[in-house]
């Protein structure tokens, strides 16, 4: 490895623990009581080191955040392509979303967190930006399969993602999360189970037509 690769490998692996030192200390004591100072001793490095890295503590939680979200997706993706049917991929991406939003305690703190730390817009931003692809996608899939019954344009998509948010904020807040999370769940299937394209009945072939009020037989 060249001394250019070696820096680049050292720069990266300090930009993570500065990353994971973060998380840990947001998830346990908060944005507003961690400063920069607690990261740095957390994670080893200088003060400056972790300025380096990001301008400051706004930026440093949106990158956590950030990577915790894409670590997220990678799990939802995972979940979702176990299984080869379009609705069976749908639900469980959903589930595995709620699943490492709201069991996930450390996880379920900055979620709670990036409203304050971020602002609303810019977790919105953020949460489209990785999350608005991947359901688009698992809906264009219903859609070929000719499942669905509406057409998953821009507007279905975004209203599925907020219920989907919201559900995960809620049952996050509930004083049992485990259990609104089920809940929750519940939910957002049977809402998406209306969406459902149920092809019409065929009669048999060799079923005869009843005779209408008189006519004759």
């Amino acid at each position: 490895m060249t001394v250019k690769g070696r820096r680049a490998e050292y720069k990266e692996l300090t930009r993570s623990a500065v990353l994971d030192a973060a998380a840990a200390l947001f998830a346990d004591q908060g944005f507003t009581a961690t400063t920069i100072d607690d990261v740095a001793q957390a994670a080893r490095v200088s003060k400056g080191t972790v300025y380096y890295h990001f301008t400051d503590k706004a930026h440093l939680f949106e990158a956590v955040f950030r990577d915790r979200q894409e670590r997220l997706a990678e799990d939802v993706a995972a979940a979702a392509m176990r299984h080869d049917r379009p609705w069976p991929r749908l639900d469980a991406a959903l589930d595995a979303y709620l699943e490492g939003t709201v069991t996930d305690a450390a996880h379920r703190s900055l979620l709670q967190q990036a409203p304050a730390a971020l602002g609303a817009e810019r977790c919105r931003e953020l949460d489209e930006q990785m999350g608005l692809p991947a359901l688009q996608s698992l809906l264009d899939g219903l859609n070929d399969a000719e499942e669905l019954s509406v057409e998953p344009g821009p507007m279905l998509t975004r209203l599925i993602f907020s219920a989907l948010c919201e559900a995960a904020m809620t049952a996050g807040a509930a004083p049992d999360p485990s259990e609104a999370r089920h809940t929750a769940a519940e939910a957002l299937h049977a809402l998406l189970a209306g969406l459902r394209h149920h092809p019409p009945a065929t009669r048999p072939r060799n079923s005869a037509r009843r005779p209408s009020p008189g006519e004759r037989p």
